[in-house]
């Protein structure tokens, strides 16, 4: 008998009220034939779900994320299933946070590059979403801590660097206490304690990832390419942002430059998914009051008609379109429950962690 997921509508009278900065969706109140597909859709913005495995009819799975600062802990309760992450998704979502997550329950198998791993219970693991990853989990309850690059600059090629194999140690122990700590303490947060959170959560992760990390040469191509993607986000604005600025701006030759966004399609690929990746962020926040040409242009687009048909090529639908629905409360999944609502945007969530903004949600 499974136990309610979070995000499930039972609970006490006097819980105290979730905090502005979550979001919450749970299949349980769903028809049993829809809750897989209704699961599926959900997490379709971030991780594709490939086969439910588990012997009981039905899904039923619940999702809660509190978002604070850089920072976003969601808690997970879901039947055993197959997933995958694919360049596809990559590309269309631009999410390259790093994921430190922990199962208090089950189990995970992980493929991603040339790692492959068993993820048990109680031990913190390390993957990052710009990973092409596929795996498969028994019935679980996890929790996941994202990262946003930009809260940890100068950790960045160590955080990279212990992505291969699960956490181990007294320290590793000290940052699974903590995250689970976390997430018995963020549903009864206020807002105003969430930057207090995210400054304590900023110092826990540093203390315990530096204490066990491996020495890193700064010209590694992790570190490397944190520092040329911090050029490229400043300078998107830019009409003449392309390779031979960038070079200079890096302090690189054309062959390093080349060799390093060799995995992501190329350096001009790369720039146009870092252009497009902002634009999307900034039509789908409802309090962004500027107009679509003028939200092309901050990020380098000054051919409205160019700006359209790149941006409907890596989405899928139009600037307009993205810009109408997030003035109405812009969902992914698919409409007919309240649930479904309360879902909101699970990549739109992430995104808004490299502003350190909080989650859209109720």
């Amino acid at each position: 008998m499974q136990s309610d997921p979070p995000g499930a509508s039972t609970r006490s009278t006097d819980a105290p009220e979730k905090p502005p900065a979550s979001v919450g969706f749970s299949t349980a109140a769903l028809p049993v034939a829809q809750q897989f597909d209704a699961w599926r859709d959900h997490c379709s913005s971030v991780v594709e779900i490939t086969e439910a495995l588990g012997p009981e009819p039905g899904y039923r799975a619940g999702f809660r994320m509190w978002s604070f600062g850089h920072f976003a802990l969601s808690a997970v309760q879901a039947p055993p299933t197959r997933f995958r992450r694919t360049p596809r998704q990559i590309r269309r979502d631009s999410l390259d946070h790093w994921v430190i997550h922990i199962a208090r329950k089950g189990h995970h198998t992980l493929q991603a590059g040339d790692a492959d791993m068993r993820v048990p219970p109680g031990q913190p693991h390390i993957f990052s979403l710009d990973q092409v990853m596929e795996g498969q989990r028994s019935e679980v309850d996890w929790l996941c801590l994202f990262v946003a690059r930009d809260a940890f600059p100068k950790l960045g090629a160590a955080l990279d660097a212990r992505r291969e194999a699960p956490l181990q140690g007294p320290m590793a122990g000290l940052l699974g206490s903590y995250i689970e700590a976390l997430a018995e303490s963020l549903p009864g947060m206020a807002s105003a304690d969430l930057p207090h959170a995210a400054e304590a959560t900023r110092a826990v992760v540093a203390a315990c990832l530096a204490a066990g990390a491996p020495p890193c040469d700064p010209q590694l191509a992790g570190a490397r390419l944190g520092r040329v993607r911090q050029i490229i986000r400043g300078q998107l604005a830019s009409a003449r942002l392309d390779p031979e600025r960038l070079c200079r701006l890096a302090g690189m030759s054309r062959s390093q430059l080349y060799r390093l966004f060799e995995p992501y399609g190329g350096v001009a690929r790369f720039i146009q998914s870092e252009r497009l990746g902002a634009a999307h962020r900034a039509l789908a926040d409802a309090e962004d009051r500027r107009d679509v040409l003028r939200i092309a242009e901050a990020v380098g687009f000054y051919d409205p008609s160019a700006f359209s048909r790149a941006f409907r090529r890596e989405f899928g639908y139009s600037p307009t379109t993205l810009r109408m629905n997030a003035a109405t409360g812009w969902v992914t999944a698919s409409p007919g429950t309240a649930q479904h609502a309360a879902a909101g945007d699970f990549a739109g969530a992430l995104r808004r962690l490299s502003f350190g903004m909080p989650a859209s949600g109720g």
